[in-house]
């Protein structure tokens, strides 16, 4: 009899143990935000920024001022950090096409940080966008709203910017303007109630919910209210200086051109007028996104989770308004490869700021470790945690951007090391030019510092994945997918 009851309430500990260990392992918020650069008035990004959401959230944990994206695209960005791989191991550099990343068991459900907490015993829900080229429905157990990066205006009329369709590659959503008439119209608006409710609700275990947001995703289009914020003849816009381009090798400019694009000579006509406009356009985007995130926040501070919830705020890569002669992503310099990165975890200091450099990759072991989870020896990546207790920490010299195989940029606490396919280099001292307007690389004295990165870089770029899409953005693409029969 003793024996029995020996058995069976032993039985009960381990299951009371188990049920106690995961009810108090701490809930995960992962905000996402679609093309969001370092526009934060956190982040000192721009003086005309309006985002006193995410200064509130950083002030809660570590901000990152030295984070960035390991390819600076949406699909490839997304598949790095949900996989926790380099895309010079995996091959994934550009847009995938339709869904096909599930083939490689890389990419399948199984390998990525959402299913790790499903595993891990949490309840999965995610919204907007959060994968790309993958679907959803494999990832999360609950869904939330679809992405979708209108509305837009009837028959999809431009409000100020047409690309020509003449020219053969890719086209662009890049537009801006006062659009639609109310909130409610905007799919962001639906992410934040969805999550709003989210967290209103009771779980019998600890959850994981992720919210993708789209705006500042172009076309940089948000209801008028958003645009009155601001002063459009007064803004502050980026210093683009006409030359700049000029120390920047042939195959740098090939591989950064965009030809359907909006160019810095009609950005520039007319006093800046559609400069002006379009910065316009970006900040009233972000003053929307913030202002959704804010309901978020206020809903997880209202709810019985506020003291058990990590939360992870991020944007998928930066974003160029007119710097080096461009308004887009797809770049290896610091416009396009530096995003926001806010991790708030409970038990941990909370307004820390960070200058150690760090990237997307590292989000999947950190968060395993914050959660108490099973590390995993495949990731690439490595956990923040140290840097969230003590932010000078001991940490890497350099983190990795890739865009296309075998162009790479090292950002350091220094230094900017870019070096493309065919071994052409730049090189840039943020502490004496932080808008990486005088490339060094061919200053004798800097041979050391540029001997030392070219240490850094990844032997082996593995091949273009199968999924990778054919339809090129300019003639640098064009060549290499026919080089490599894609």
């Amino acid at each position: 009899m003793i024996s029995v009851f020996y058995r069976f309430g032993f039985g009960f500990l381990i299951l009371w143990s188990v049920l106690v260990t995961q009810a108090a392992r701490p809930n995960v918020l992962f905000i996402a935000v679609d093309d969001l650069n370092d526009w934060l008035g956190c982040m000192n990004g721009h003086p005309d920024a309006r985002t006193p959401n995410m200064d509130r959230l950083a002030a809660r944990g570590t901000l990152f001022l030295n984070a960035h994206c390991q390819a600076p695209i949406c699909g490839p960005s997304r598949g790095s950090l949900l996989s926790g791989l380099y895309p010079h191991r995996t091959g994934f550099y550009q847009q995938p096409q339709k869904k096909g990343l599930f083939d490689d068991v890389r990419f399948a459900p199984e390998s990525l940080l959402p299913v790790a907490f499903k595993r891990g015993g949490y309840h999965t829900m995610g919204g907007g966008k959060i994968t790309h080229g993958m679907d959803m429905k494999k990832v999360f157990q609950e869904l939330g709203p679809e992405k979708s990066f209108g509305p837009y205006p009837k028959g999809r009329k431009r409000l100020n910017y047409s690309p020509d369709t003449s020219i053969p590659y890719t086209g662009t959503l890049t537009d801006w303007g006062a659009f639609p008439d109310r909130d409610e119209m905007m799919p962001d608006y639906k992410m934040a109630q969805w999550g709003v409710e989210k967290l209103m609700d009771d779980y019998d275990r600890p959850f994981f919910l992720a919210i993708g947001f789209m705006r500042p995703h172009v076309p940089f289009t948000v209801p008028q209210k958003w645009f009155d914020l601001f002063d459009e003849e007064r803004l502050i816009l980026p210093e683009v200086p006409m030359d700049d381009l000029e120390d920047v090798p042939k195959a740098g400019r090939a591989l950064h051109d965009m030809p359907r694009y909006p160019t810095i000579a009609w950005l520039n006509a007319n006093n800046r007028k559609q400069l002006r406009k379009c910065v316009h356009g970006y900040l009233a985007s972000i003053a929307f996104v913030d202002a959704q995130i804010g309901k978020v926040l206020d809903a997880l501070d209202a709810s019985p989770h506020k003291d058990n919830t990590m939360v992870v705020l991020f944007g998928d890569h930066g974003y160029h308004l007119g710097e080096k002669h461009r308004v887009c992503k797809h770049g290896l310099w610091e416009e396009s490869t530096k995003v926001p990165l806010i991790v708030v975890a409970p038990g941990k200091p909370s307004g820390t700021v960070c200058s150690k450099p760090v990237g997307l990759i590292d989000l999947y072991p950190t968060l395993l470790e914050l959660a108490d989870l099973p590390a995993r020896s495949e990731n690439h990546g490595r956990s923040m945690v140290p840097l969230l207790i003590d932010p000078d920490a001991v940490w890497r010299e350099a983190i990795l951007t890739t865009y296309g195989k075998g162009n790479h940029a090292l950002r350091g606490e220094r230094y900017r090391y870019i070096r493309y396919s065919e071994g052409s280099e730049e090189l840039y001292d943020h502490k004496t030019d932080p808008n990486e307007w005088a490339n060094l690389a061919a200053q004798p004295e800097k041979k050391a510092v540029l001997d030392h990165f070219r240490g850094l870089l990844p032997v082996d770029n593995a091949p273009h994945h199968p999924t990778t899409s054919t339809s090129p953005v300019n003639a640098c693409f064009e060549a290499v997918f026919k080089r490599h029969n894609l």
